[in-house]
């Protein structure tokens, strides 16, 4: 049973009840009684104000985390906020982070293909190829038992039958 559920039952019954034996009961400490009496609002309640600037934050700057978004709220808006506060509710809010995915630099072989360009089809000029004069191949891992073992596929395909 969560602390805020202790508390709601609690409320229900000290009154036909002494508080001490229902705190005692629901084993829930005095201060924490008397604090959510005092302050019984929850974590995104409480900076509901911020919603707002971190959602217009968040729209201009995609890429923005936490770390950055924290001095912005204090430049731009006036909010002085601590960062652990900030990305607290960004989880809780679930604002977006999107993140620029950068392309990954391509390979020797990927720049060595595109240096080729139309070279690289090496069948291409051919009007009769013969029987197994030009094959394909591929490579494909199967994992089995229980990931522990591996094998090789590695069929030979012939361009003009499409046979192994």
């Amino acid at each position: 049973m969560s602390t805020e559920q202790k508390v709601a039952l609690a409320s229900e019954v000290y009154t036909d009840y002494s508080l001490p034996i229902v705190l005692a009961a629901l084993q829930l400490p005095r201060s924490t009684w008397y604090y959510h009496k005092s302050n019984g609002m929850s974590y995104t309640e409480k900076y509901h104000h911020l919603r707002e600037p971190l959602e217009m934050i968040a729209r201009q700057h995609p890429g923005y985390g936490y770390r950055r978004t924290t001095p912005e709220l204090w430049e731009i808006y006036g909010y002085h906020v601590n960062h652990k506060v900030v990305q607290r509710l960004h989880q809780a809010w679930d604002l977006p982070l999107i993140r620029g995915t950068k392309r990954p630099k391509p390979s020797g072989i990927r720049q060595a293909l595109t240096a080729a360009g139309d070279r690289v089809n090496l069948i291409a000029g051919k009007e009769a190829i013969g029987p197994f004069r030009v094959a394909y191949t591929d490579f494909t891992e199967l994992i089995f038992a229980d990931g522990r073992r591996k094998a090789y596929l590695i069929p030979i395909l012939d361009h003009t039958s499409r046979r192994s």
